[in-house]
């Protein structure tokens, strides 16, 4: 097959185009995300029921849901966050589960458990959690105009501009006001009228009416026959009867003030120093980020010329800007990678001819890959592009391995084309023994279990196809190539000999260390076994990480006042913490938000601050993380956190670096064991931002029914009940529609009836006799406390602890002293458990620990069947530990903690660092083929294969050189997989020219004993990689002749 791609130029060229164009077709077709679109099989129910506590919210929303969804196939873990007036139950299936499938099956039983829920509560909102729908740029629209109108142009103007851009999914609007029709009951008057807040409610959704009445037929044409009685404008409202009392009607306009304006204010947003509306955009799943981002930015501009006088549209937030710029600085080390790892072979080959031959396999392989990305619809993300920048030195790695015995054959007097064929067939299996090791690594990766796995399944197969089309490149192109451009040997001149003549010495210089090595055997695996047990010792300094933190360009200031704050109490707050933040030098602008969401909890807010770029500070953002915390101060009472914007986290939609829960059925014990922990967690210096899911202080006003009046008089609780919310609920009672737009009615209570206790109790009520009752001589109005929210997991209640990471304490560090704290004082009735980054952290460890033991027994089993032999892959694979040396010793050096990236570093230093070790036994089994003893044929290999060993490893540490130092955006995440790999090929390399042929020839002694004492023949050089199809065993004369040449002219 060799011969033939050799023999066949045409053919073997037009067979690597076809690769190349299939790679350039594909290649616009792959999108840019940030990260691998996966389908993570969360689903969330929102509920909501206007007026409900949180208690309630648990007790009457909440359990039923859970109960019934609690027993779906597949959940992994079942939780809920109930606040007042929403309850929302998020169910996280096992990751096998298809997320779609799950999410009809919650469907199902949600709408089989309505009955079960109280009248008066929404249709819940079942939703699934899609990562490819995520934010990816936040706009505001801001002048001075009313909250309310600018509101009415975002939903009418933008919002509509903005969904015709192809790509744009779904787009909220923060901080607005819609309108709203709100009609101001005064109970005095209510009751003058003798009239009860539930007579209105009934008489205007029974007054307001649009249904069909069927149809007609009128001379012989069909006509629909609807029953109208809409109001048509407001003063039509004002003027709906409500009764008629001995003749006279009483209309709306005489119980309440008809008021047309905007709605409560549950929500505040400002740009800077203007009051705004935000408006998150989110893409269609599957959509290319980069590209709608930018779609939605230029379409901006047409925007902006349709705006009123002083109003526009400005981007807060681009997520679009930091994976546009951490791709371009990814392509910027892959490219740069690759020019110094050419140069690399360019000073060991000191030939432009032979460099350019294993140079054209990078290209090649790397545009190759992206068909086969393409074709699996994978995207350009950090995780791929990462995968093909540190895959640089491996790519050419094949191709220089191959060129340098074809060299080395035409020095030793064959015709290129005699030297293609020999050279490369005679490392063809060793080569592809390496490919394949290093392919057997990734698999594992590929198919890792958990939330990381997920993530890193492109990174495993993208390096797994490269590697795999490199090696393609390499048995064919490149010994084709060989064979024609190739010239035969000349004798090098000035620095080219310079250059030989070191080389030469060095191979000098290594053979007779070597020998030495060879002769102290024992005290070299002392000194081995010494230093790989004391880096293990120095293992325990080393620090875990889930993903390091990034620098984005943008942090969030979380404030929340105490409970009962208004909403303008907030927003001034954060205006004033806003404009504190701007004055610091680097920050470019802020956006501040208050309340919003469907938890509306106006008491908390958020100032958002935008960074310039990296290069253009002097600072790093946990630096200025670091400063808000000792520099913005807020009044006592105001708690703040500073915290990332993360893209994706463990810990779902909190930030917080560290998460632990308490769960617990004893709610006083868990409060108090929550609050015991957290004044332990400030004393930590380690940790900051402390804080908990749990508020105690919520003012509420407990009504207590008396039983018995209540059923003398007729009235039951559940009517009580209806009647107050009728009351206090501000639920809609009607739709106006006006200019196409359709607006809520809603009913509330004057302020002053809102004010206090006994304004409550005046109350009416209606018994079943018509009689009115007032609400306090039914039950008792009673001042109280209770929680803001109430958390469950597993059916139980849950508070989670919450904190960040000071500067210089690592994640391991905080799960160590969390773990510990709960282990000795945590009541018996409390559990702990790790959550978000922590968990993560655990379950990848284990997974990757996993994939590593399942990809050494692939490499064993590969080696295996390279060499047929059971012994040989022991005397390559004991070469893996001292890999460990490096990664370790680096990381330690430079300061970086060992987190998933440099986790992946590890595994693919397994590939790497047996590679070495076949390249030596492979050509040792060919030497002692020849009849050469182990100690002879260990002199003559080694210092054969020094050259092209030193050449594969140096070329692959300058391809990864550019991704250990890089500081651009994203290089956080690269440079400890980076610096992982730099140090374990530097010792593991050093370590296996001396250890590997020490064990080959101990492990070749102890089988020539063992055979002897059998009487049988050792066999231990049998199995050599050559290939047999090809004529590969040189006369030793040649050989001898050929090296005495190369010192004679150094």
């Amino acid at each position: 097959m060799l011969k033939t791609f050799i023999s066949r130029p045409i053919f073997t060229a037009m067979l690597m185009l076809a690769v190349v164009v299939f790679g350039v077709f594909a290649y616009p077709r792959i999108g840019v995300d940030q990260f691998p679109d996966v389908d993570f099989p969360v689903v969330t129910v929102t509920t909501v029921l206007p007026g409900a506590d949180p208690e309630s919210m648990e007790k009457n929303v909440s359990d039923p849901l859970e109960e019934a969804l609690n027993t779906l196939n597949g959940v992994d873990t079942l939780r809920s966050i109930n606040l007042e007036s929403v309850s929302q139950v998020v169910v996280q299936f096992k990751l096998s589960t298809k997320v779609d499938l799950a999410a009809q099956d919650v469907r199902d039983r949600v709408q089989a458990t309505l009955s079960k829920l109280p009248d008066e509560v929404e249709t819940p909102v079942v939703e699934k959690f899609d990562i490819g729908a995520a934010p990816i740029i936040t706009l505001a629209l801001a002048g001075p105009l009313p909250v309310d109108e600018l509101t009415r142009i975002a939903d009418d103007i933008v919002k509509p501009a903005l969904q015709r851009q192809p790509g744009v999914g779904s787009i909220d609007i923060v901080g607005g006001r819609e309108r709203e029709i709100q009609l101001v009951v005064d109970p005095q008057r209510l009751r003058g009228y003798g009239l009860a807040i539930s007579d209105v409610s009934q008489a205007l959704k029974a007054q307001s009416l649009d249904v069909p009445g069927g149809r007609s037929t009128d001379s012989g044409r069909e006509r629909v026959v609807r029953l109208t009685s809409e109001a048509k404008s407001v003063e039509d409202i004002r003027n709906i009867i409500i009764t008629s009392a001995a003749g006279s009607p009483i209309r709306v306009r005489d119980i309440a003030e008809v008021v047309d304006g905007p709605a409560e204010q549950r929500s505040s947003a400002k740009s800077g120093e203007r009051s705004a509306v935000a408006m998150v955009v989110r893409k269609q799943s599957g959509s290319n980020t980069v590209q709608v981002a930018d779609l939605v930015k230029e379409s901006l501009d047409e925007i902006n010329k349709t705006m009123p006088a002083g109003v526009q549209v400005e981007t807060v937030t681009d997520n679009a800007r930091f994976i546009r710029s951490s791709i371009h600085a990814v392509q910027e080390d892959l490219i740069l990678g690759g020019v110094l790892a050419v140069l690399i072979v360019l000073v060991f080959l000191r030939n432009l001819r032979s460099t350019f031959v294993a140079a054209i396999a990078l290209p090649v392989s790397v545009v190759g890959t992206f068909a086969v990305m393409a074709a699996l619809g994978f995207t350009f993300n950090m995780i791929t592009m990462l995968a093909l920048t540190l895959s640089i030195g491996l790519l050419i790695d094949d191709a220089i391995v191959v060129i340098e015995n074809i060299v080395r054959h035409m020095e030793e007097g064959a015709t290129p084309m005699q030297a293609a064929l020999e050279g490369a067939g005679q490392i063809a299996l060793a080569v592809l023994a390496v490919t394949l090791a290093i392919v057997a690594v990734f698999i594992p990766v590929a198919f890792m279990d958990g939330m990381i796995g997920k993530f890193f399944y492109q990174f495993g197969v993208t390096v797994a196809v490269a590697t795999l089309i490199s090696y393609v490149v390499s048995m064919t192109l490149t010994p084709m190539l060989s064979s024609r451009l190739l010239r035969e040997h000349a004798h090098p001149t000035g620095i080219s000999a310079m250059v030989e003549k070191f080389l030469v010495g060095l191979e000098s210089g290594y053979r007779r260390i070597l020998g030495t090595i060879l002769r102290h055997r024992a005290v070299t695996m002392i000194v081995a076994v010494l230093v790989l047990f004391a880096t293990f010792g120095m293992a325990r300094f080393l620090k875990f990480t889930f993903i390091p933190e990034q620098d984005n360009g943008n942090i969030k200031l979380a404030v929340e006042l105490p409970i009962g704050s208004t909403i303008h109490e907030t927003q001034a707050q954060l205006d004033t913490l806003a404009s504190q933040v701007r004055a610091i030098p680097g920050v470019t602008s802020t956006f501040t938000t208050a309340g919003g969401g469907v938890q509306e909890e106006v008491h908390k807010g958020e100032v958002l601050i935008n960074l310039s770029d990296v290069k253009d500070r002097a600072f790093k953002q946990s630096e200025l993380k670091n400063y808000v915390r000792e520099n913005i101060k807020a009044p006592k009472g105001v708690s703040l956190s500073v915290q990332d914007v993360a893209a994706v986290s463990g810990g779902g939609n909190r930030t917080q670096q560290v998460q632990f829960n308490l769960r617990g059925d004893n709610w006083k014990e868990l409060t108090e064991s929550a609050e015991k922990m957290r004044q332990v967690m400030l004393k930590n210096p380690g940790l900051t931002d402390v804080d908990m899911t749990y508020r105690s202080g919520k003012p509420q006003y407990d009504v207590q029914v008396d039983r018995e009046r209540a059923a003398t008089l007729g009235i039951p609780a559940a009517s009580l009940g209806a009647t107050l919310r009728a009351y206090l609920g501000r639920d809609k009672v009607l739709d106006y529609r006006e200019g196409g737009e359709t607006y809520e009615v809603k009913l509330r209570l004057t302020p002053e009836t809102l004010a206090s206790a006994d304004a409550l109790g005046q109350l009416a009520v209606r018994a079943p006799t018509g009689q009115l009752v007032e609400l306090r001589n039914l039950a008792k109005i009673v001042p109280a406390e209770g929680p803001v929210q109430i958390d469950r997991q597993a059916q139980k209640r849950q508070i989670t602890m919450l904190a960040n990471l000071a500067s210089g304490y690592a994640l391991s560090d905080a799960i160590t002293y969390l773990q510990g704290y709960a282990a000795t004082d945590l009541p018996k009735s409390v559990s702990g458990e790790l959550e978000g980054n922590a968990k993560e952290l655990g379950k990848s460890v284990a997974a990757f620990g996993t994939a590593l033991l399942l990809g050494i027994v692939l490499i064993y089993m590969i080696l295996a069947a390279q060499f047929e032999s059971l012994i040989h892959p022991f005397t390559i694979m004991l070469s893996l530990p001292f890999a460990f040396i490096g990664a370790i010793g680096g990381l330690l050096i430079t300061g970086q903690y060992m987190s998933m990236f440099a986790l992946i570093g590890v595994i693919m230093l397994m590939g790497l660092v047996v590679k070495n070790g076949i390249l030596l036994v492979d050509f040792t089994l060919q030497v002692r083929e020849k009849g050469r003893t182990a100690h002879e044929a260990l002199l003559e290999a080694a210092p054969v294969r020094l050259r092209p060993i030193l050449m594969t490893t140096i070329a692959m540490i300058a391809g990864m050189i550019p991704v250990a130092i890089a500081k651009g955006d994203g290089a956080e995440t690269r440079a400890p997989m980076a610096i992982t790999i730099i140090g374990g090929l530097v010792t593991s390399t050093f370590l296996t020219l001396g250890v590997v042929p020490v064990v080959y020839s101990l492990l070749d002694q102890l089988a020539a004993r063992f055979s002897k004492g059998k009487g049988k023949d050792p066999g231990f050089a049998g199995g050599s990689g050559t290939a047999h199809d090809v004529p590969v065993n040189q006369d030793r004369e040649r050989e001898a002749a050929a090296a005495a040449a190369r010192v004679e002219t150094a």
